[in-house]
């Protein structure tokens, strides 16, 4: 199946919704447009809605890790949202869940 990403940026918050499936073979697309938001200029916040995506690997929950990291290195808000089903379930067995979707030092307008 293939990965698309949609940007929609409301202010300073900038939203990469990805829809399909986030795997070893579309992961670097993703990746490449979560580090294309944390790169735009007056970002404070990127979110990753994650509600259309039905599968999600362990090389997709590194990229998503990957990201926060970079998030907190240029101190830009991260939170995965809309995760359910199975790839919901991977991020909370890999112990991510919180980390990734729960509170990052922002409230998901951006503002710490």
């Amino acid at each position: 199946m293939q990965v698309t990403m949609n940007t929609d940026r409301d202010g300073g918050v900038l939203t990469v919704a990805v829809s399909g499936d986030v795997d070893l073979v579309t992961g670097p697309a993703v990746a490449e447009a979560i580090t294309g938001a944390l790169a735009a200029d007056g970002v404070h916040a990127v979110l990753v809605d994650l509600s259309a995506v039905e599968f999600l690997d362990s090389s997709g929950v590194a990229l998503l890790l990957n990201g926060r990291r970079d998030a907190d290195e240029r101190g830009i808000g991260f939170q995965v949202t809309g995760a359910h089903g199975i790839p919901r379930q991977v991020l909370e067995l890999t112990g991510v869940w919180a980390h990734l979707c729960g509170d990052s030092g922002h409230d998901g307008t951006g503002e710490p």
